[in-house]
């Protein structure tokens, strides 16, 4: 419409002009028809208003296509505004799901994070505890193994003195003896070394059978403890296990995360880039130049820093290799005179130690003969307590054993009659049941008594008559059973009875 007005004006002046020049005609004609002078002549341009009217038409034809087409270009960009700020909306809308989503998985991460370090403290304090458990297990077994080695050891040390009494009673017993009669304390010697040689057998048999026990109660201990250990090894790798599958869910998570993160990013980055790319493209050229300019500076300097490192690094390296060699020798030197003196001072305890253990040896050897003696008399004399107590114990389970099965016999009887009771009790006789039927039943039951199964597995014969058997057994539940579950689960748990109501 702008453009349309200058051109519709200079339309009007131009048919203004034109009525001006045939008005002025007119005019000139009449003034000089009555003054009829000689006229000059003038040309002028006689203009067709069919053209100029043509010509405004087209004129104004050309500013309403102007203004047509401008109309279309200005909604083609309203639409493409609009179709824009759609994508930028839905864009927004997506960024803000998965910005909610990232925060979402943030937080369960942050509580599996939480859930997973309370696991970890719970274990770790459990695992404290199951060692303090086992250090004080440890120590007590330590304490009770040395009480019981003190208790040994004062054991010891009194028959040792009980012998030594013992022993110069008889040495002066001896003395009178031999000074009385000679001949009688041979023969009494001989004797005596005869059964210090049994005694002596029967002593290291003894010792070879505590031996193996003690072997076997080692072997025990020592297969409980490895068992323990195992144990605790085979906890410690199933929690290890538990918290790898933990940690590799936790990576999985965090890669899937990370993914959704890096696409959204990627996705903005893609909407940024397509802005910039143009701004960008021209930039980087400079920036190539200027990057290409300052790599070959960097480059100068670096291989310039690097020479200067490397002849630094090598002084530094020789000056340490001089101070290391001098060290190295003075070490040298200061070891071998330690190593001669050292040298020495061994072969002088050496020599010392030699000598005191000879003495100790003729020591120990007096001390262990005295020894011997005492103890093959204090294990004969163990061994035969030991026997009396194994027979006694024997003795003492046998008779228990006896009366525990003559009890089990007994209350076994009583619920079994118990049973048959409260079933016939419970037994309703059907019309045209005769006398004297009978029929085996298998019953299942529970712990409380109560029922599970009944069946008839010998039949009387009279199918109604077995019906009504189980009906009865049924009814009777729970049944009179004992109180002991050994004995409940040997006898009761499936039982038969026969079932021959009077």
């Amino acid at each position: 419409m702008k453009s349309f007005k200058p051109s519709l004006a200079q339309a009007i002046a131009l048919h203004i002009l034109i009525v001006l020049l045939f008005s002025f005609s007119f005019l000139t004609e009449t003034d000089d028809a009555q003054m009829a002078p000689p006229a000059d002549i003038i040309e002028a341009t006689v203009l067709d208003g069919a053209e100029i009217d043509a010509e405004a038409e087209r004129l104004k034809q050309n500013e309403a296509n102007k203004q047509q087409a401008e109309q279309q270009y200005q909604e083609q960009l309203e639409n493409a505004r609009k179709t824009e700020e759609q994508l930028l909306q839905q864009a927004k809308k997506q960024r803000v799901l998965e910005e909610q989503k990232i925060q979402e998985a943030a937080e369960k991460r942050k509580q599996e994070a939480l859930e997973e370090k309370k696991m970890q403290e719970q274990l770790a304090a459990k695992r404290k505890e199951e060692e303090k458990k086992l250090e004080e297990a440890k120590e007590r077994q330590a304490l009770e193994q040395k009480k019981a080695k003190e208790a040994a050891e004062k054991q010891k040390q009194a028959e040792l003195e009980k012998q030594k009494e013992v022993a110069e009673k008889q040495k002066e017993a001896e003395k009178q003896k031999q000074l009385e009669k000679q001949q009688e304390v041979e023969r009494e010697a001989k004797l005596k070394e005869q059964k210090l040689a049994e005694a002596a057998r029967e002593k290291q048999q003894q010792e070879a059978e505590i031996k193996k026990l003690e072997q076997e109660k080692k072997l025990q201990e020592q297969k409980a403890l490895e068992q323990q250990k195992k144990l605790q090894e085979q906890k410690a790798l199933e929690q290890q296990k538990k918290l790898q599958e933990q940690k590799s869910e936790e990576a999985k998570r965090q890669e899937l995360a990370k993914q959704a993160e890096a696409k959204a990013k990627a996705e903005k980055e893609r909407q940024l880039a397509d802005e910039r790319a143009k701004a960008e493209k021209e930039k980087q050229a400079a920036l190539n130049a200027e990057k290409a300019k300052q790599a070959a500076e960097a480059d100068a300097r670096a291989k310039a820093e690097k020479d200067k490192q490397l002849a630094a690094e090598k002084a530094e390296k020789e000056r340490q290799a001089k101070i290391a060699a001098e060290k190295a020798e003075k070490e040298r030197m200061a070891a071998e005179a330690e190593a001669k003196a050292k040298a020495e001072k061994e072969r002088q305890a050496k020599l010392a130690a030699e000598k005191a253990e000879k003495a100790e040896k003729e020591r120990l050897a007096a001390e262990a003969a005295a020894k011997a003696k005492a103890e093959q008399e204090r294990q004969a004399a163990i061994a035969v307590a030991e026997k009396a107590e194994k027979e006694r114990q024997a003795a003492e389970a046998a008779a228990a054993a006896a009366a525990k099965a003559a009890s089990d016999k007994q209350a076994v009887d009583s619920a079994k009659q118990m049973i048959a009771r409260k079933v016939e009790g419970a037994w309703t006789r059907p019309i045209n049941a005769t006398q004297g039927l009978r029929c085996t039943i298998q019953v299942k039951l529970l712990a409380s008594g109560d029922v599970m199964d009944a069946v008839v597995i010998g039949s009387s014969g009279d199918p109604i008559f077995d019906r009504s058997a189980e009906n009865a057994v049924r009814k009777a539940s729970p049944l009179p059973v004992p109180q002991d579950r050994n004995l409940f689960n040997q006898e009761f748990r499936v039982f038969t009875f026969v079932f021959k109501p009077e």
